[in-house]
């Protein structure tokens, strides 16, 4: 399990619910530098009406860093370009430069560029033009990866005189990358298609020695090839380059790509290809793939005892502990020597104690209900916020300032909590709770942002788990005022352990910054501003609270902040995604997740299996890969009848795989469900091997449809 998984665990033990989620990725700035540095640039200094010119959409990569090509392979996604052009002007296509093969970590062969990328677009102007400048404009959008992939975008704009010829502009650049873009000529030497439904190979020949062919393939929509596999070139100029295909081939499918051949001085020429016009050999049969890797499972029962635990833990807050054995010698004495009226003013007690969870679980549940807080931790600003207030809660647990009711509302609450009889003991329960606020408030902020994600029954069921923890030890000494001797005496130990949940905080914290980060390193930079101005902030109410002026300064400095290093970086676009698509892998039939989906094949009885994937997540590909392409697991499948749908998150933004991710707790991919007839509860995974997953479909009743 990962750090940040134990991390998340050890937390929710001590708030009373587990925060259970996974970021796609870690983040690795490589310091203060720009990754992406987005531009246009054009080939000429004045536009003339209705002559063509060549404007570039220029990312120019951090070192270490690249970006895919149009088909960027088994991971990755290209850069996009949306224009927003004067009224009359026409962009092009994008005209992509050949790539380089690039192997990564899994095993993974995906197309890439480095350092400066220019993408040539041709623009048309309108026939009639007005004299001055025009401005171009365009969204970008893209993903570059290093250890770790970072999507981000930009907008970008180009100002250029138009009324007639102008001078070449940029021509060293666009040199270059002319050079380098694919001509659409035939190729100077022999080329033969041969396309089964395993696999495409390519038949080279007249090839010069010395030289190196490369093929960098645009599959057919559905269809999934290998790496490619290349011939050395023989004595008569000859050589082949075959590409497995490990779902959706068929011998009558036109491929394209872009053929490359290296020279010897290290330069290349490219040509785009067809098989439109080829020979198709003969099919055959399909081949399959391969094995291997740790399950992760989500028991609900398991999170009702951390829930217990963690209300169980909350009892040895400085702000708790000393105080249980005065209530406990209070009902002893209330109780004069008669042990079962002493028992029943402690069950009065905890009666207000689990008022005070349940009144929080209504709140919380109803707030779900009004604002639909399930998806805070997609939505970029309110992950924002709650990456700050767990930030604030961890500097009040490490002593930089307290969280606590005032002085006047704090005496009415003790004067009305110190009546006598079971209607007091209920009051001094509910408010001892609030009381102690000073200690559990920063605890507690997990358990509503976790409950916040849950179903209202759920919300209830956790806050009850957490009210019996903590009403466990006035349960237990009511019953039995002996026992108080083993009370462990109040002392500097506690102030210790309330720091060590300071620091398990700024840990949770630390880490949902981290998802947060993967919108950009400007979000990166603006977000650890605010946090440094809302520490001061927090130092300054803590150190001169009794001032107005500080508590002033002390709120203006976060809103402040938030203005001058956050705004317009936070932004949340909703896209929906392709519920049409299908897939094949390894002899299984994957169709696009819907909830119809899901819940059509539940009510006929059939199992469900959902893949929650994005195709820049090398764990998804890995397993994928590994776990789901083997034969077994095929086999297993199809003998089961199981409806297998694949949840693209490709996109971050998509709402349906968004608000399905949110339903299982969670805030990044991979994630796996299985879904068993006559199971109420799916069985969550958040990673796979063969076995792991064998054993969980073995358990698919046979009955099944």
């Amino acid at each position: 399990m990962k750090l940040s998984r134990w991390l998340s665990l050890l937390l929710v033990s001590l708030v009373g619910c587990r925060v259970s989620a996974q970021a796609p990725f870690g983040l690795n700035l490589a310091g203060d530098k720009k990754l992406v540095t987005p531009s246009l640039i054009a080939d000429t200094t004045k536009i003339a009406p209705g002559k063509p010119f060549t404007v570039g959409v220029r990312l120019q990569l951090a070192p270490g860093w690249h970006t895919y090509w149009q088909f960027p392979g088994e991971a990755g996604g290209p850069p996009k370009v949306e224009w927003q052009l004067p009224e009359g002007f026409r962009a092009g296509e994008i005209q992509w430069p050949m790539p380089r093969s690039r192997m990564d970590e899994g095993d993974l062969l995906t197309y890439v560029y480095e350092d400066d990328l220019v993408l040539p677009v041709e623009i048309t102007p309108p026939a009639s033009l007005p004299a001055g400048d025009v401005t171009l404009k365009a969204h970008v959008r893209w993903l570059v990866c290093a250890q770790t992939c970072i999507p981000g975008e930009g907008d970008v704009e180009l100002k250029i005189a138009t009324g007639g010829a102008g001078e070449p502009a940029n021509t060293d650049l666009f040199a270059k990358v002319r050079a380098q873009l694919p001509t659409t000529e035939p190729p100077p030497f022999g080329l033969k298609w041969d396309i089964k439904a395993d696999s495409v190979t390519l038949h080279f020949s007249g090839l010069q020695s010395g030289t190196k062919p490369e093929f960098f393939p645009l599959p057919p929509s559905g269809v999934t090839p290998g790496h490619p596999k290349t011939s050395d070139i023989s004595a008569d100029g000859s050589c082949s380059i075959t590409l497995p295909v490990s779902e959706g081939g068929a011998p009558t499918l036109e491929w394209k790509g872009v053929v490359a051949i290296a020279k010897p001085d290290g330069t290349r020429e490219g040509w785009s290809v067809s098989s439109a016009s080829a020979a198709i050999a003969a099919t055959a049969p399909a081949a399959a793939p391969a094995p291997g890797a740790t399950t992760g499972g989500g028991s609900f029962v398991l999170k009702l005892l951390v829930a217990f635990l963690g209300g169980l833990i909350m009892n040895v807050m400085p702000c708790v502990l000393p105080v249980i054995a005065l209530k406990i010698f209070g009902f002893v004495g209330q109780g004069r020597q008669d042990p079962g009226r002493v028992f029943r003013l402690g069950l009065a007690f905890n009666a207000g104690v689990f008022a005070f969870f349940l009144g929080l679980a209504a709140a919380v549940a109803r707030l779900k209900l009004a604002f639909n807080f399930g998806y805070q931790f997609q939505n970029p600003y309110l992950l924002a916020a709650i990456v700050a207030l767990i930030f604030v809660f961890a500097l009040s647990l490490l002593g930089v300032f307290e969280v606590s009711l005032g002085s006047g509302a704090a005496s009415k609450l003790s004067e009305l909590s110190g009546r006598e009889g079971y209607g007091g003991a209920f009051v001094h329960g509910l408010f001892t709770t609030l009381l102690g606020t000073s200690c559990t408030a920063p605890l507690l902020a997990g358990s509503l942002s976790y409950a916040a994600t849950q179903s209202t029954p759920v919300i209830f069921l956790l806050f009850t788990a957490i009210a019996a923890g903590m009403c466990l030890p006035y349960f237990a000494l009511t019953a039995h005022p002996a026992w108080l001797r083993f009370l462990p005496k109040p002392g500097a130990w506690m102030e210790r352990v309330k720091q060590a949940m300071g620091f398990i905080m700024m840990a949770l914290a630390v880490w949902l910054f981290s998802i947060l980060g993967l919108r950009g390193a400007s979000v990166v930079a603006g977000m650890s501003w605010c946090l440094l101005a809302l520490g001061l902030a927090c130092w300054i109410f803590g150190t001169f609270r009794e001032s107005a002026i500080a508590r002033i300064v002390a709120l203006l400095i976060p809103v402040l902040s938030y203005f001058a290093f956050l705004n317009g970086k936070l932004d949340a676009v909703h896209a929906g995604g392709d519920t049409e698509r299908h897939w094949q892998t390894g002899g299984i039939d994957w169709i696009a997740y819907t909830d119809e989906r899901v819940a059509d094949a539940r009510k006929a009885g059939q199992p469900v299996f959902i893949d929650f994937t994005a195709e820049w997540c090398i764990n998804c590909k890995t397993y994928e890969r590994l776990v789901l392409s083997a034969d077994s697991i095929g086999a297993r499948f199809r003998e089961k009848k199981i409806v297998a749908l694949r949840a693209d998150w490709t996109n971050t933004e998509d709402p349906v795989v968004t608000r399905a991710l949110k339903s299982f707790g969670r805030v990044g991919v991979p994630l796996y469900v299985l879904y068993r007839p006559g199971e109420a509860q799916p069985v969550v995974m958040d990673a796979l091997t063969q076995g792991s997953l064998l054993a969980e479909l073995d358990r698919i009743k046979s009955t099944a449809k």
